[in-house]
């Protein structure tokens, strides 16, 4: 795994740990010579993980759009900064620059980035696994969700497989080093009701 991409948030958030394993999670990506790509931004968390990369001399890949560099956002100081024209063309690249990816606690669209890769994976448009770095339980509600999705055969059990969980970074990136990927045909044993 020579990359990994990160979603989190733009703000640094309510709790100082988000701060603190945005960091941590940088100084291992470095230590581990694996390269961060990212949303190109110097702000929140995203900026504090991008810059705990740099301070360890490691390779930050910044992708942003235009409409965001242009507000001041971009971050100057990366390794290579992509800036695009869409919030499309942003995620696309990210994911094909990314071996993997994480979301850290964020906001709306951190929470759209990580279901748009996980549902890539999914539909075997890439072998990628993800992971959730749950920092003080962040994503508790949505792992329950998950649960609550596969009670009710929405989603397939076997599809959680290539989603790791971990309330540390080394944990995490451990898990996701290890899991092999395996498209899983939802539409195998796909049958229509019976008409009532």
């Amino acid at each position: 795994m020579k990359s990994i991409a990160v979603y989190c948030g733009s703000s640094h958030g309510a709790r100082p740990e988000y701060t603190e394993a945005a960091r941590a999670l940088g100084r291992l990506l470095a230590q581990r010579d694996i390269t961060l790509i990212y949303g190109g931004g110097d702000v929140g968390l995203m900026g504090e993980v991008a810059n705990a990369v740099l301070g360890e001399k490691g390779t930050v890949v910044g992708v942003i759009t235009r409409h965001l560099a242009d507000k001041e956002v971009a971050h100057h100081g990366v390794s290579t900064l992509h800036v695009v024209n869409t919030m499309h063309e942003r995620k696309a690249l990210m994911a094909e620059l990314a071996d993997a990816f994480i979301a850290m606690p964020g906001g709306i669209g951190t929470l759209e980035e990580l279901a748009e890769v996980m549902v890539w994976t999914q539909l075997g448009l890439h072998p990628k696994p993800s992971g959730i770095l749950n920092i003080s339980g962040y994503y508790d509600p949505l792992l329950e969700l998950f649960r609550k999705m596969v009670d009710e055969q929405f989603l397939a059990a076997d599809q959680l497989h290539s989603l790791a969980v971990s309330e540390t970074p080394d944990g995490l990136v451990d898990q996701l080093g290890n899991i092999q990927v395996e498209y899983i045909d939802k539409w195998r044993d796909h049958q229509k009701p019976e008409a009532g």
